[in-house]
């Protein structure tokens, strides 16, 4: 579909960049002009109004500008709900539209991290020209303390906690992975942390949990789970399940398709299972088929059984708010991906599978960990994760 998958963080950065330009620019262009204020940015409203932005029931209300002619200057709108007036937070660009009812609707696909408030606040908000005929929306009281940052964001998991592989579950908490996998009597064990923000407010988390077994007279499994990034709270949000076969330990292609079919469902008996098939788990609990939003390669495949050394970067952190949104809304609350090799016909004609690997990520359960995540960031806490020493295996 063309969306790039940002690095969240690299947008902050460039968001940054963006700002020290624009006033740069504006103090040189005109030595005795002072540049116009910037409206203060806000990430994780930004993050949250991207996920559940819907332009076709929201109409403008004003608009405010960030630039210094003769530079680029990039005009903002803010955005009302017409049903329930509620006013969205973040500025978003995009192209007026008049509607018939006199409001000004907006044609737009994306959320900018400057505040509508503090536009408003700092007096360059422009509400002259545009009509809103909605409620009033309802005032937060001053002093009343918000609720303390919470494990999960404004979105839920919907039914991605209900996908397991192998017993591992997507939404489990770290400590519960561990007892799974401790369970699963594997030979080694290894946990990797990374780290959130910076300085005194930084927080370790788990980022990965790999339990295998290497190779013993042609047999070897392997699991790896990678958790948001919430030092202290982390939950599975991808699994990744491999096992290799002896060829006298290899299992049946048709054993092996049905199992899948029974426990995953989808298609339309085992004759109908391609060969690398893909389940999508949809917010109201359905289940589609095939990979149509392409996103099958975020975690699919056959993996590496050599687990030891193996790390990559959190997923969650790695993701802008518009993919998370593509792919919660085109893919689904999670994704299902099986591989295999199957070679070493049998004499009925059958062939045995000699290795497989099975894969659940929760694209829902991503965004609330990098939601959870900004809180954190914001609030600067410094969180830091018990003693990650991998336990008694």
């Amino acid at each position: 579909m063309g969306i790039s998958r940002r690095s969240i963080w690299r947008e902050l950065q460039a968001w940054a960049c963006g700002l020290l330009l624009c006033l740069s620019a504006g103090t040189a262009s005109q030595a005795d002009t002072p540049a116009p204020p910037i409206p203060q940015e806000s990430f994780l409203s930004s993050l949250k109004q991207a996920f559940k932005q819907d332009f076709d029931r929201q109409v403008v209300r004003g608009h405010f500008d960030v630039g210094t002619p003769p530079d680029v200057v990039h005009r903002y709108y803010c955005l009302v709900d017409a049903k329930s007036g509620r006013r969205e937070p973040n500025g978003v660009p995009g192209e007026p539209l008049p509607r018939a009812d006199g409001m000004t609707g907006i044609k737009a696909s994306a959320v900018s991290v400057y505040s509508c408030a503090s536009a408003e606040q700092q007096g360059i908000l422009v509400t002259a020209g545009y009509q809103v005929l909605v409620a009033a929306p309802t005032v937060a009281v001053p002093g009343v303390a918000a609720p303390a940052i919470a494990a999960r964001a404004a979105v839920t998991f919907g039914p991605a906690d209900r996908v397991d592989v192998a017993g591992v579950k997507l939404g489990m908490s770290l400590d519960d992975v561990r007892r799974v996998l401790k369970a699963k009597n594997l030979l080694d064990y290894r946990e990797s942390t990374q780290t959130l923000g910076t300085g005194a407010a930084a927080g370790r988390f788990v980022n990965l949990v790999a339990v295998w077994t290497p190779p013993l007279d042609g047999d070897a499994e392997a699991f790896t789970v990678m958790f948001t990034p919430v030092p202290g709270r982390e939950r599975a949000m991808a699994i990744v399940h491999s096992v290799d076969y002896s060829l006298g330990h290899a299992v049946r292609e048709a054993v092996l398709t049905s199992g899948l079919q029974r426990k995953y469902g989808g298609y339309t008996g085992v004759d109908g299972l391609p060969a690398a098939p893909t389940w999508r788990l949809q917010l109201d609990g359905t289940v589609q088929v095939g990979d149509t939003c392409s996103r099958r390669g975020l975690f699919g495949g056959l993996a590496d059984l050599s687990v030891a050394t193996t790390d990559r970067p959190n997923l969650a952190m790695q993701t802008a708010p518009d993919e998370f949104r593509y792919q919660i809304d085109s893919c689904g609350v999670a994704i299902v991906t099986e591989d295999h090799l199957a070679a070493n016909p049998l004499p009925s004609g059958e062939r045995s599978v000699t290795r497989f690997t099975v894969t659940a990520y929760g694209p829902s359960i991503a965004f609330e960990g990098a939601a959870a995540a900004a809180q954190v960031m914001q609030a600067g806490l410094a969180v830091h994760v018990r003693d990650a020493a991998a336990p008694e295996l």
